[in-house]
């Protein structure tokens, strides 16, 4: 694990991207950083505007789901490409999100 990961489902994520040969992603990316109030993702390409968000079981419960909502839609209202990430995509060492990620790469460096 590295400061700025939340999990171990976090940090096995980034390294199958980098393993992948996807670059680096930031941790805890913020939508304007500096601002304490602004929406973040666990993860992301702040320069391609890609943010990917791991949710666990916490993300469960209705009040989470809102939230996550809320957060989704100002990162996609700035123009940001949102990926979310589950337990079943880590049981399959996240070769479909390494997928999702590596096309959305392509379109944003189109």
């Amino acid at each position: 694990m590295r400061v700025g990961s939340d999990s171990v489902p976090e940090t096995l994520l980034r390294l199958a991207l980098v393993y992948a040969g996807l670059p680096e992603p930031e941790l805890q990316i913020s939508l304007s950083p500096g601002n304490p109030y602004s929406p973040s993702g666990d993860m992301g390409y702040r320069e391609l505007k890609i943010v990917v968000q791991y949710e666990g079981s916490c993300h469960d419960t209705e009040a989470q789901r809102l939230a996550d909502a809320r957060r989704d839609r100002s990162f996609r209202e700035a123009g940001w490409i949102v990926i979310h990430v589950r337990l079943d995509d880590l049981r399959e060492d996240f070769r479909g999100v390494v997928r999702l990620i590596k096309a959305a790469i392509r379109e944003r460096a189109a």
